[in-house]
């Protein structure tokens, strides 16, 4: 099977899990609901009549949104294992190294399609209503930050998720999907912020463009290092 083939194979996979579905609508809808309250305690300053029920939406779209981001990738990359047709998978003659990547490759992209699509709205929104002062943070930003520094940020940025998912996904696979894996996830997390910070990866500096560049460094060295676990156990593991 070719490769582009796995992979909409797995984007449709992705786009038809009903259940997950309907968790990112009930997302995006909080998150409108917030944004409205919020503009309507802003304009009217009544926040001391809209503050409870304010808060209370904020702090579920917040909290939603922080378990979302664990769960629903954690999920994505363990459906085949919990659905049982990982080895069906292999032997219809998919490479596990091929799976692999684009396992991950379709998880980062669904994940990133669902984070847009919760956070559109309040994005639309206030960008609209408070057109003056987007602008002004934009520009607030910009001069700021030199042209390289935003590069060493997005670079940064990008290879940071890259290294998340595939710690996740190696969480995944030496746990064959448990629920165990998201506790081992969070151990990787801790073991590598420990070693980051033992080894001076953790300090800021004036050079904005360098901490960027090392937070990438590091991000690739992660990816290297947890991609190597994760297809040696993938590839001796009995399905």
């Amino acid at each position: 099977m070719e490769l582009k083939n796995i992979f909409k194979m797995e984007l449709y996979k992705n786009r038809n899990d009903v259940p997950y579905l309907r968790i990112i609508a009930i997302l995006t809808a909080i998150a409108a609901i917030t944004t409205v309250l919020g503009i309507i305690s802003i304009e009217n300053q009544s926040f001391m009549s809209n503050g409870a029920m304010l808060i209370l939406f904020t702090v579920f779209t917040v909290i939603g949104l922080a378990i979302f981001s664990l769960l629903y990738p954690f999920h994505l990359l363990n459906v085949d294992y919990k659905n049982r047709v990982m080895s069906l998978i292999f032997a219809s003659g998919v490479p596990r190294e091929k799976y692999y990547f684009v396992k991950i490759g379709a998880t980062i992209l669904t994940c990133l399609i669902a984070t847009f699509v919760i956070l559109f709205i309040p994005f639309v929104t206030f960008s609209i209503v408070y057109t003056d002062e987007f602008v002004k943070g934009v520009q607030s930003m910009i001069e700021q930050f030199k042209s390289s520094d935003i590069i060493a940020f997005v670079l940064a940025a990008i290879f940071k998720l890259i290294a998340t998912l595939v710690m996740l996904t190696t969480a995944v696979i030496i746990t064959k999907g448990k629920t165990v894996g998201i506790f081992l996830y969070i151990g990787f997390v801790f073991l590598v912020s420990t070693i980051q910070t033992s080894f001076g990866f953790d300090f800021f500096d004036d050079n904005v463009s360098g901490k960027f560049y090392l937070d990438t460094i590091f991000s690739i060295v992660k990816i290297v290092v947890f991609a190597l676990i994760g297809l040696q156990v993938l590839k001796k593991q009995d399905l």
